[in-house]
């Protein structure tokens, strides 16, 4: 038995010639050796032999005879060529993967990383598994808009300072004072000039309240025209069927209802006022207003805004059993929006 397994030990030693190696040529300038093998302590032996037979020529050992007899092989192949040298282990350990292959190496400078193991897919392949769908946050399409790098409207930027000549006549207070917007021009005169002004009385800007909101960029008078909310008029009907399709899609749902028949879809068709957040203390207020006998959802001021605040009115959501916890920060918040 012993027989056998020794037999068997020495047949798995023999090198296949055909396996691919690495050949190595050692030749000196002048040419009087040449080695070529794959084994480079074998080569190096040879170049050991040859030194020690040149020396013997040479008569160099002559005194003392005894003295080729003594003659150590010294460094092997792999140490002459610098192969086992502490820098190349310390580099070759870092090669990714080194610790699925080098299964008997006893590391020295790195500790051994486990190896991972392999997902294996229920269904045998990757492209046949079902694609479970985006995250909430990929699909969130209004996230530049909080960016850290759009700053907010400064406090001081945008508000009226009146001269001291039109201060001393109210009459050209009046008149200077007067905007498109104000109170005292018709609902249809002010609504025609709306969309004009509200660009340059608000902007969206990254909110403490609820990720984004709309925020004032020039003063706003009281009872002023903001803006109108916009979107998309659907049957009321169907509201629910897109409330669920935009919750299965990640996406945030934006509606305002009008009447008991119609609602304003904004989450894909709106305009800046879906991002007007709640407020139990809001500064601004909606109302239905019918011009030209279509009705409009409009944004006025329920007092002077400063460039800078934040634009928020109540939502009125009816009192349900599930509560939405409220956000505003307000000294006479209700805690809940509902």
């Amino acid at each position: 038995a012993n027989g056998e397994t020794r037999r068997k030990s020495s047949e798995e030693d023999i090198i296949n010639p055909l396996d691919p190696r690495i050949m190595f040529t050692l030749k000196s300038s002048d040419g009087g050796f040449h080695a070529e093998g794959s084994d480079i302590t074998g080569l190096w032996r040879q170049v050991h032999d040859a030194v020690s037979h040149a020396r013997a020529n040479t008569g160099t050992n002559q005194k003392n005879k005894s003295s080729t007899t003594t003659i150590t092989l010294g460094p092997t192949g792999e140490q002459m060529l610098g192969l086992t040298h502490s820098a190349l282990q310390y580099l070759l350990e870092q090669f990714p993967g080194a610790a699925a292959h080098a299964l008997k190496y006893r590391w020295k400078h790195h500790a051994k990383e486990p190896v991972a193991e392999v997902k294996v897919n229920p269904t045998g392949c990757a492209r046949s598994e079902p694609f479970p769908g985006r995250s909430r946050q990929h699909n969130d399409m209004f996230k530049w808009l909080s960016s850290r790098h759009r700053r907010k409207p400064h406090p001081g930027v945008g508000v009226v300072i009146v001269p001291p000549e039109v201060a001393a006549d109210p009459s050209m207070q009046a008149v200077s004072g007067r905007r498109a917007t104000s109170l005292d021009l018709p609902m249809a005169m002010r609504y025609r000039r709306l969309a004009a002004m509200s660009r340059e009385a608000v902007g969206v800007y990254a909110s403490n309240i609820h990720g984004i909101g709309l925020f004032c960029k020039r003063e706003i008078s009281p009872g002023e025209m903001v803006i109108e909310y916009t979107g998309e008029e659907i049957r009321a009907g169907l509201t629910d069927y897109r409330e669920r399709y935009y919750e299965s899609k990640g996406i945030d749902c934006y509606m305002f209802r009008i009447d008991d028949d119609l609602v304003v879809d904004a989450t894909k068709n709106g305009n800046a006022a879906r991002f007007i957040n709640h407020s139990c203390d809001p500064n601004c207020y909606s109302k239905i207003v019918d011009i030209l006998g279509k009705k409009h959802i409009i944004i006025f001021s329920l007092r002077k805004i400063l460039p800078g605040e934040e634009l928020t009115y109540d939502y009125k959501f009816p009192i349900e059993d599930v509560k939405i916890k409220c956000y505003c920060g307000a000294k006479r918040c209700k805690k809940f929006m509902n």
